[in-house]
């Protein structure tokens, strides 16, 4: 998984086992080197006032600090520059860190200088920066460079036994904090790199980003998906790498924008190299102590062959559907005809009794009616749903399905009331006819249920996450539980004369619309008939086709 190291990708491994071990964020190495620059400034000052003018080192000195800046800035220009910081590059800025305290030592009291405590910094420095092995070397360098200074100055001291007992006390210290820093370093070194290889041997990709959605790591898997290569990745913002075809903006920024998540939200996106996948999209934003978003977890799949698979998948589906509903329709128009062609008959013997003729050919237009209508109901079913979507206004749409079932069934004992929750309704992307059609035969099949009379409720919900959903709630007689399963069977029927082919109509919009339709049986008797449909995502906008 792609990151912020002080090694940069492809970096030769010049040092070995001493190679740099951070992998973290570039923004910490950003806060070590303004600090480093603002370090090196104090230490100019108070070593200049320290400094007695008549020894001259005030000029050597000043050299020194000036290449140990230029130093520095050339790590920040670098680390803008790259992303990352190479392995050549941070141990020079270290040991120039390190000569830079080691002279302001020298020249200002030596071993009893006010800036020795600087040397416990950069060994501190190094081992967060370089690891737990790097941080040894530094102690150790340190240490014998008190060692020599004690050596230097045990002429002028009295007291031999706390002169070297000082040196014993700070490389002490030293090696302490090269053991503190190192190893605390190495252990989140392992943790990341345990978590990398889990990602790593993930099909899924994975993308991870800050709170304002610059990349923090993705792993293969996503970069396999997306077209990437590692080492471009680190730094760059989402909307670089996950491109919406459509052009709107990208799903993740989204949900930062928004502070909400998306699961499962499949969309076009348009990889590095230009070409096009269907992506299947679930966010999950990373909270700090205090509630606040810090970052954004991305899991993605191709879904681009699976697509492709289901869509075949559909197209034999239906074939062997419309298959199975040839024999059924074949059965169903056989009796239609048969009453036809029986009235017809008996129609030629009889058109001399005006009163028996018409009786007849009323058979005759009633049973016409009533094949056309399977054959319509069949027509409905077999065709294709027209993908005309528009963002679609539920309540309003409901509000005119109850009118429509109250005049037109209306009666003293029939009443539609429609429960709808305060606040505004989510966005619905649908075809608002074939919706209303969907709504309008349930309504019917509930209003005839009841035969005329009792209560239908429609009611609207739509919970703070996870689909919209409506139900139709009637008082009549209810479903068996065993033919629950059926009601959505073409030409399945409990009504006398009818075709069956209503609640399938109504199940295949649904389909067609990504939602789903259910029929539970009330606990005080009834049915109820249960709509969900997805709720249009925040930030994408309505299409156009």
């Amino acid at each position: 998984m792609t990151s912020s190291r002080t090694q940069a990708p492809g970096q030769p491994n010049w040092f070995g086992a001493l190679s740099p071990t951070y992998d973290g964020p570039s923004s910490w190495l950003w806060l070590v080197g303004v600090a480093r620059i603002a370090t090196l400034l104090l230490i100019a000052v108070g070593s200049y006032r320290a400094l007695d003018p008549a020894t001259g080192y005030r000029w050597l000195l000043g050299i020194i600090y000036a290449a140990a800046l230029a130093s520095s800035i050339w790590y920040l220009v670098a680390l803008r520059k790259e992303r990352s910081i190479s392995a050549v590059l941070t141990w020079t800025q270290m040991l120039v860190d390190f000569g830079v305290v080691a002279a302001t030592i020298i020249f200002t009291d030596g071993q009893h200088s006010f800036f020795t405590f600087l040397i416990v910094v950069v060994i501190l420095e190094a081992g967060v920066l370089l690891g737990l092995m790097q941080g040894f070397v530094f102690a150790t360098l340190a240490s014998c460079y008190m060692a020599l200074l004690a050596a230097q100055s045990m002429a002028v001291t009295a007291d031999v036994l706390s002169h070297w007992y000082d040196v014993l006390i700070k490389g002490i210290v030293f090696f302490f904090t090269a053991f503190i820093s190192g190893y605390w370093n190495q252990r989140l070194s392992r943790l990341k790199h345990f978590q990398r290889e889990i990602l790593d041997n993930m099909s899924s990709g994975f993308l991870i980003t800050d709170e304002k959605g610059l990349v923090i790591g993705v792993n293969k898997a996503g970069c396999a998906i997306l077209n990437l290569h590692e080492p471009s990745v680190a730094g760059l913002h989402v909307e670089g790498i996950m491109r919406p075809e459509s052009g709107a903006e990208c799903p993740v920024t989204t949900a930062l924008r928004h502070k909400k998540d998306f699961t499962s939200y499949e969309f076009h996106a348009q990889t590095s190299d230009g070409a096009s996948k269907l992506l299947g999209l679930t966010t999950s934003r990373i909270h700090d102590a205090h509630g606040h978003v810090t970052g954004l977890i991305a899991s993605f799949s191709d879904l681009t062959e699976m697509a492709r698979m289901r869509v075949e998948l559909q197209q034999q589906d239906r074939m062997s559907v419309i298959g199975e509903l040839s024999a059924g329709l074949a059965h169903e128009i056989r009796n239609p005809i048969a009453s036809i062609r029986s009235a017809v008959e008996e129609l030629k013997s009889n058109l001399d009794t005006p009163a028996i003729a018409a009786r007849l050919a009323g058979i005759a237009v009633r049973e016409s009616d009533h094949l056309n209508e399977i054959v319509g109901g069949f027509l409905d079913f077999a065709r294709e749903p027209r993908r005309r979507y528009r963002n679609v206004d539920l309540p309003a749409l409901l509000t005119g399905v109850r009118e429509q079932l109250a005049w037109k069934f209306g009666g003293d004992g029939l009443e539609v009331r429609l429960d709808i929750p305060e606040g505004a309704a989510p966005a619905i992307i649908g075809d608002a006819t074939q919706l209303k059609q969907v709504f309008m035969n349930l309504g019917q099949n509930a209003i005839e249920a009841m035969t005329g009379r009792g209560l239908l409720g429609i009611t609207l919900l739509y919970p703070e996450h996870g689909p919209v959903e409506v139900r139709f709630d009637d008082e009549g007689p209810g479903i068996a539980p065993d033919k629950i399963a059926r009601v959505f069977e073409p030409f399945y029927t409990e009504k006398e004369g009818g075709v069956g082919m209503g609640l399938a109509v109504c199940m295949r919009l649904i389909t067609a619309h990504d939602g789903t339709l259910q029929a539970m049986p009330r606990a005080g008797g009834g049915t109820s008939m249960r709509v969900r449909l997805p709720r249009r995502p925040h930030g994408v906008e309505e299409p156009h086709v």
